[in-house]
């Protein structure tokens, strides 16, 4: 019996993002939001975008509980 890899290349790990199978930052690892069509990290600010033109939005700030 073999093992079989887990990883993901990084054409996998996007597209499992576009079809909204992943909410995981490739950059991160915090839950990503969808903001204006936009998938976007509040921690560390990245954004992923079907397309070439970024819409105007702004993130939320990350509030830190306890």
């Amino acid at each position: 019996m073999t093992v079989a890899p887990l990883n993901r290349t990084l054409d996998q790990e996007l597209a499992a993002l576009v079809r909204g199978v992943s909410f995981e930052c490739l950059v991160c690892g915090e839950f990503l939001l969808h903001v204006h069509g936009v998938l976007a990290c509040p921690e560390c600010r990245s954004i992923l975008v079907e397309g070439r033109e970024l819409p105007e939005f702004e993130l939320p700030s990350v509030v830190q509980a306890g």
